[in-house]
């Protein structure tokens, strides 16, 4: 029974018994009642999380987050091994003030609380703990809806052994070129794991906005070019500055040289530097504004026309590629069976797009180190994709949306039809990294998958092959194989099993593996 049960019960008890003593028998039968009424009242209300009694474990530790005013510190995570010593000592003084605490009504509010030194313990499958020291001797320790005073002359002194201030993030130039590699490191994240995204916007910008895709921009002007993991709050970024970046309604601009601030948002930090982004070296290559230089992707120049790898670009859109070395024709098509091609005798160099040759001045396939490559305008539109060509930083973006699974293919059974509809949605979601829109596709109390700082800089070119089986409960199984491009692996395919059930009549994922 927690110590407000007991107070509360103790409190019937003996209000019973100074009825019955000044009011006889049918008194104290009344005060009995009252005392049974009173410790049902009070069973029927869940009792507050009591402060252990016995103190917290080391063990229990999950994560400790000091902090002042508006000064963040270096968190502790248990997951991090240098980070044990300085939580057991943690818990040592957290323990400490528990031997001496006493419930109090005692509160800090406005600047007082604001400048507070302070302390957040989140303690593993338990209520978490709170540390606010009101002066150099006095703690208040929030548990729960209670909070309790302890005196102690050294407990601020010992913590403050383990407030170290996160140092300066640094980047490894202030003058990158496009198509050039940053190193970014940082330590002033706050939280386990998350993103960190950076932008470049011209001096001076103003005026933060979140997008519908729940993405924060530091301004209208900013263009997101490159997002990263950060793990323990901290972060080690490695990217290729790209000729494109993305504004606030999810479309790419090009990344002109010139002078810009270069911004990075994580979950509690927002450090800048002023950098000067020069013109490329090269010609670049972006597909929805990943660089694709340095890859089996990059685009060659010859006789000042850009040209692009037809094989690689065809197998990383999943389309089947053959090479005829007799007749040199090489053929690539999008479909399972494509149509018979006659190349007819030996000649000169041609391809075939599903059955039909690629004809005209512009669209004459070249052999580069025996390699089919062909002119950036007939490989886009070869392959159906979007075409933005920008001079001023001699680049190319090619676009595309990632092929979705037929939902007529699927009209004849109404539960996998709904399932083919939140598959499409899931893989538009994640090439667009819409936060929103991913949660949306997952059951309540469902954290999304997979995590985008997890995923890198992955697109998803389509679902390759998918197969359903029944699960407990009128649940699906979809085992999908999605086509990759610029997967950290490398893996040009990656399969997944989602679970997908119904919730409030419509059909949500429940899990993914």
């Amino acid at each position: 029974m927690s110590f407000n049960r007991l107070r509360t019960a103790a409190l019937a008890v003996l209000l019973a018994f100074g009825a019955a003593a000044s009011a006889g028998p049918a008194a104290d039968a009344a005060a009995t009642r009252s005392a049974v009424d009173a410790d049902e009242d009070v069973a029927a209300v869940p009792a507050a999380p009591a402060l252990p009694a016995f103190g917290i474990a080391a063990g229990d530790v999950a994560a400790v987050h000091f902090h002042q005013a508006d000064q963040r510190y270096l968190p502790l995570f248990a997951s991090r091994g240098a980070d044990h010593d300085a939580i057991a000592k943690t818990a040592s003084v957290v323990n400490r003030l528990i031997g001496k605490a006493e419930l109090t009504k005692e509160r800090l509010e406005g600047e007082e609380h604001f400048f507070a030194v302070g302390a957040d313990i989140d303690l593993a499958g338990e209520t978490d703990l709170s540390l606010e020291f009101k002066d150099r001797q006095h703690v208040l320790l929030y548990y729960g809806p209670d909070v309790y005073l302890a005196a102690d002359n050294a407990a601020m002194d010992d913590l403050a052994t383990l407030m170290a201030l996160p140092p300066r993030s640094t980047i490894s130039t202030l003058e990158p070129a496009i198509g050039g590699t940053l190193a970014i490191r940082g330590s002033d994240g706050f939280g386990q794991s998350g993103i960190v995204n950076v932008f470049v916007e011209t001096p001076g910008a103003s005026g933060g906005y979140t997008t519908a895709k729940g993405t924060y921009f530091p301004s209208k002007r900013a263009l997101l070019v490159y997002s990263g993991p950060m793990r323990e709050a901290r972060y080690a970024l490695t990217f290729v500055l790209p000729a494109y970046g993305e504004t606030i309604d999810g479309a790419f601009k090009p990344v002109l040289p010139g002078e810009y601030s270069l911004d990075l948002v994580t979950d509690a930090g927002n450090p800048s530097f002023p950098v000067r982004v020069a013109a490329p070296a090269g010609p670049q290559l972006a597909i929805n504004g990943v660089p694709a230089g340095g890859t089996a992707l990059a685009p060659v120049v010859s006789n000042g026309a850009m040209l692009l790898p037809m094989r690689a670009l065809a197998e990383a859109f999943g389309w089947r590629v053959t090479w005829d070395a007799a007749h040199k024709a090489a053929m690539i098509a999008s479909q399972p069976k494509p149509p018979a091609v006659n190349p007819g005798g030996a000649g000169e160099l041609s391809l075939w797009v599903n059955g039909k040759r690629l004809t005209g001045a512009n669209a004459k396939p070249v052999l580069v180190k025996g390699s089919v490559y062909l002119p950036l305008r007939a490989t886009a539109g070869a392959l159906g994709l979007g075409l933005t060509w920008t001079p001023a930083v001699n680049g190319a973006l090619l676009t595309f949306k990632p092929a979705p699974l037929r939902e007529g293919a699927y009209a004849g059974d109404p539960r996998k039809l709904a399932a083919v509809k939140v598959l499409n949605g899931y893989v538009e979601a994640l090439n667009a990294r819409d936060g929103a829109a991913l949660e949306k596709l997952f059951a309540k109390d469902v954290l999304p998958a997979p995590d985008f700082g997890v995923i890198g800089q992955r697109l998803i070119t389509g679902i390759r092959a998918v197969t359903f089986q029944n699960r407990p409960g009128g649940a699906l199984l979809a085992d999908v194989t999605f086509g990759y491009l610029f997967d950290p692996r490398g893996n040009r395919t990656g399969g997944a099993g989602l679970v997908l059930t119904q919730e409030d009549g419509a059909w949500r994922i429940a899990d993914v593996d």
